[in-house]
């Protein structure tokens, strides 16, 4: 699912960049409104059970400050466990907008904290697992600011992960379940992708 996920995430990113010259061309004739404050969330996450919102700050028209927060709903069909697990994590990205202003492409560097915690049952045996993650890398994208205030973003990134979990009970059966799991899930992934539409003021 993640990995279908990036695809999409993937090829958005390719396909909408050709707004770019005819953005650039309409902002070169007529006036920017110099945003500081965008707010937005991605839509076609929400298909994938990840719910996302962003919020960017940009100081001196160029240096952008983001905080971001997801919740993700896991399915049960990953192991035979049907495990009932969510994750949610923080994000706080900077980014450097070449054109000083919202409308730009930039780069930048991300830092995220993710954890999931799950329930499940393996041969009558009930367990619970926490899992969580640090990852950090870089990233670069384009956001797209009308002057009505309309936002689009689209960034790719990637970077290194750092993950553990912790199980009760702790025994190989479980250990080896939740390791299927993860793996299945693809969870040990620095992956950095956004797809946002919102309003900048």
């Amino acid at each position: 699912m993640k990995t279908t996920f990036k695809i999409i995430i993937t090829a958005l990113v390719m396909s909408l960049s050709v707004f770019t010259f005819a953005q650039e061309t309409e902002d070169s004739n007529n006036s920017q409104t110099e945003f500081k404050h965008s707010i937005s969330m991605c839509p076609a996450a929400v298909a994938f059970g990840i719910y996302s919102v962003n919020y960017e700050y940009l100081h001196n028209q160029k240096h952008g400050f983001v905080a971001r927060f997801d919740y993700e709903a896991i399915p049960k069909t990953y192991t035979d466990a049907r495990i009932e697990s969510s994750g949610y994590s923080f994000i706080l990205n900077y980014r450097y907008h070449f054109n000083k202003q919202m409308n730009s492409y930039f780069v930048g560097a991300y830092g995220r904290y993710r954890q999931f915690d799950g329930k499940g049952k393996i041969n009558d045996t009930s367990f619970d697992f926490t899992m969580p993650d640090v990852s950090y890398g870089i990233n670069a994208g384009k956001k797209w600011a009308w002057k009505s205030g309309f936002t689009l973003t689209f960034a790719l990134g990637y970077g290194f992960s750092n993950e553990d979990w912790s199980s009760n009970p702790n025994t190989n059966e479980v250990n080896d379940m939740v390791r299927d799991f993860r793996d299945d899930y693809d969870f040990v992934d620095p992956f950095y992708g956004e797809f946002s539409i919102g309003y900048s003021f």
